[in-house]
């Protein structure tokens, strides 16, 4: 449901075990990081998970309501995604143990693009419940809800610092960094989409539309050493970095769709040598987002499957 360059959240393993009236999956942190998307390659907007190099692709979400931009939690226990199943985008938390979900968010304005805090104490998302979009925050149990922002533009995008103390996010004046509070906001760069941080804290990557293409930009967060990622007269957007700092994956049209790529983080000369298109399929995938790592088990009964998350596919193909 990403209003425009946007979209999502398991270092993980997939086992599958079939019983006569249940599967189990079981999600394993390894060496090898997971990356879940929002496709339309079920006919509408669902969650799916794969792996590093585009293998293993399951289903994630199976409704006939919009499903799309997940976050996890930092123990990978929890995932807080946008669903439109009562009519407009709201924002839902479900715990991947019991499979039971609530609802976050319950306005008439439209609730979007949820990011869970590193430290796990708050989902920031973005709202136009006053008239124009904001950035708020809530606590995982719907509690305490703030808005962050109060100026005269949309504004867009939270993306949380590595130490939770500080939120970068977009407006129609470019990026800009706020602390976690809405306070001291400053501008970074006067341009730009989508942003999200380094590991380290140290650089923001970003997508923005300059000299007639929407590239990704990697800035340091003292506003210096500003550099092209990504050249191509295609799209290319909504990048997040790798958990290790190597790579970053994001959205783009380099062919005749929108698909999942990767790519290093150092770019320079290595531009073109170092992409990889990780998926390749006729409908819309889109808005990638890095697993946290740990371990969950997701266990959905047939009667679950049936209800929120659907069927869980054995196996789905590009």
């Amino acid at each position: 449901m990403k209003r425009h360059l946007t979209y999502i959240t398991l270092g993980t393993t997939l086992l599958l075990g079939h019983f006569t009236f249940s599967v189990n999956l079981y999600v394993y942190a390894s060496d090898v990081p997971y990356i879940v998307f929002s496709s339309t390659r079920g006919g509408n907007d669902d969650i799916y998970i794969m792996d590093i190099n585009g293998k293993n692709l399951q289903q994630l979400t199976d409704h006939s309501a919009h499903e799309s931009a997940p976050t996890f939690s930092p123990d990978g226990q929890r995932m807080a995604y946008v669903s439109s199943r009562d009519g407009k985008p709201e924002i839902y938390v479900m715990s991947l143990t019991t499979k039971v979900s609530h609802r976050l968010t319950n306005h008439p304005g439209h609730d979007d693009n949820p990011t869970w805090s590193p430290d796990g104490q708050w989902i920031a998302f973005e709202s136009n419940r006053e008239g124009i979009y904001d950035i708020y925050k809530i606590q995982p149990d719907g509690a305490n809800l703030q808005r962050l922002t109060h100026g005269e533009q949309n504004s867009y995008d939270a993306a949380w610092s590595p130490d939770s103390k500080f939120i970068a996010f977009s407006s129609k004046g470019g990026i800009h960094i706020m602390d976690a509070d809405g306070g001291n906001p400053r501008p970074l760069a006067p341009f730009g989409l989508t942003p999200s941080w380094s590991p380290d804290g140290k650089q923001i990557t970003f997508s923005t539309v300059l000299l007639g293409n929407t590239d990704i930009y990697i800035i340091n967060t003292d506003g210096g050493n500003v550099r092209r990622l990504t050249k191509h007269p295609a799209e290319d957007w909504s990048p997040v970095w790798r958990p290790d700092g190597l790579s970053i994956v994001f959205t783009a049209r380099w062919e005749r769709n929108y698909d999942i790529y990767r790519i290093d983080a150092e770019g320079g000369n290595r531009i073109r040598d170092n992409r990889r298109r990780l998926t390749d399929h006729l409908a819309r995938d889109m808005d990638p987002t890095w697993v946290p790592t740990g371990f969950f088990p997701v266990s959905p009964t047939a009667e679950t499957q049936t209800t929120l998350w659907g069927r869980l596919k054995q196996s789905v193909h590009d």
